[in-house]
């Protein structure tokens, strides 16, 4: 069992304004001869964070960014929130189906970035149009000039379950009077300790270091954490936007292994 559990409601910073001198140190990059691309690869790999916020989370704590990525499933030890940027400006739809165009649309806006540089930025602000620019201009590079049949160029399935409705979802895991159930009732814990490993690491960490903290979810009624899990915004006046998780829809974590893990979350708190 690991030492310590999980919470899945601290991904906020704190308000204080960013000091962007701070990151703008060079890294070992490819993109050195561009400066606009080389600090949009400072933003999104940002390994400054930590001087200045309580977490270490930046673009890649979220997004994964290998050409070797699918849709479903990240090319390293993780498999984050969401879902890669490698040919991110390739997909033909984005959320409800909404269309763009790569030669004329801003891929931060046009594609839901704005959910992230105001729910998740460092500090808990808004990105500026300049830091907006650089990164845009980086993900510009993540691109294959011929994509073909690649996966990552489809659009994108942010569904909240594979069952008809949400309804059905929580219905399998009810048990019968008006609770819920727990550890080997509703999945396996084992699985589920490796899930958190997997698909939780890549934001939250031990207790001690820089990031959101894998600590108590405990306290939290079986349906709130899904719906932290699966929703990035959830009907709650005392979350901060900036508090809230990645939504983690079912194409990168299936109800089975959500099942899974929480089971291993009940079990832990036994």
């Amino acid at each position: 069992m690991l030492p310590v559990l999980l919470t899945l409601f601290a991904c906020g910073k704190s308000n204080d304004t960013y000091d962007m001198a701070i990151w703008q140190s060079p890294l070992a990059s490819e993109f050195d001869g561009d400066p606009d691309v080389a600090q949009g690869e400072e933003i999104y790999f940002n390994e400054h964070w930590t001087d200045t916020s309580p977490y270490a989370l930046t673009c890649f704590s979220c997004h994964s960014n290998s050409p070797d990525d699918t849709l479903t499933v990240d090319a390293d030890e993780y498999n984050r929130p969401a879902h890669t940027v490698w040919n991110a400006g390739l997909r033909g739809s984005w959320k409800g189906g909404q269309k763009w165009d790569l030669e004329e649309s801003n891929i931060i806006g046009a594609f839901g970035g704005e959910v992230c540089v105001t729910a998740y930025y460092p500090e808990g602000s808004d990105m500026t149009p300049e830091q907006a620019a650089h990164l845009e201009a980086y993900l510009k590079t993540l691109t294959d000039a011929d994509p073909g049949d690649d996966p990552t160029a489809e659009p994108l399935d942010f569904s909240f379950t594979q069952w008809p409705t949400q309804e059905d979802f929580f219905a399998a895991i009810s048990d019968g009077a008006g609770g819920w159930l727990s550890g080997a009732d509703v999945g396996d814990p084992v699985a589920g300790e490796a899930l958190a490993t997997r698909h939780c690491g890549s934001c939250h960490t031990p207790e001690g270091e820089a990031a959101p903290i894998f600590y108590t979810a405990l306290s939290l009624p079986v349906e709130d954490t899904v719906q932290r899990i699966r929703k990035a915004k959830i009907d709650d006046e005392n979350t901060a936007p900036n508090q809230r998780m990645p939504r983690v829809p079912h194409d990168r974590l299936s109800d089975e292994e959500l099942y899974d893990l929480l089971a291993f979350i009940t079990t832990a708190e036994e």
